[in-house]
């Protein structure tokens, strides 16, 4: 019986991840869920307590920034190390769709149901951004240059160009990272 749950509970989950991955947040629902998955609503209620439980689920297993949740234990003791990290979460936020989802679900909804999630998910992003100890000037600008690669890149979804630079090169991604090095090396003068 035990077995027959976790595989119909991974059934559910993987169902949700793959209806906001292909479809976006606006077609996440307990109905939608349900139905691709193939069971009943009120195994998702059972289950996960609903839609709520199966963002907190998300957010701590970790699935929409993996490469960044696996640096965290990391010391992030050199400005190298610190590079590694800014980089390795540039690469993923671009290539990882889901994470780009969850993302802009925070940004058009804040309810009930993912309240939870944005809470726990900027509790842990926010430490992995507590990058320096002495000034915290640092962690406001790393967290800004960050923010706007969040935002060129849920952009660039929609938009080929933000001003002059064309979001769809793979220069001006580029150009990002490099601009988020070099202000790594200002700060660690």
């Amino acid at each position: 019986m035990k077995k027959d749950r976790a595989a119909t509970e991974e059934k559910i989950y993987e169902s949700f991840l793959s209806l906001l991955e292909e479809k976006g947040p606006q077609a996440v629902g307990i109905n939608a869920i349900a139905k691709k998955a193939g069971v009943s609503k009120e195994l998702i209620y059972r289950y996960y307590g609903g839609l709520q439980g199966l963002l907190l689920h998300l957010a701590k297993k970790g699935d929409f920034f993996k490469s960044m949740l696996s640096l965290h234990d990391k010391d992030l003791a050199t400005v190298e190390d610190l590079k590694d990290f800014a980089k390795a979460g540039t690469k993923e936020l671009r290539e990882n769709k889901l994470t780009q989802e969850i993302l802009r679900w925070q940004l058009l909804e804040n309810n009930e149901a993912t309240h939870d999630l944005f809470k726990y998910s900027n509790k842990e992003i926010g430490k992995m951004f507590a990058i320096s100890e002495k000034d915290s000037s640092l962690n406001h600008a790393f967290q800004l240059m960050i923010g706007g690669y969040v935002y060129f890149t849920l952009l660039s979804k929609f938009n080929k160009k933000f001003i002059t630079t064309d979001l769809r090169s793979e220069e001006s991604w580029e150009n990002f990272d490099k601009a988020i090095e070099k202000t790594i090396d200002l700060f660690n003068k």
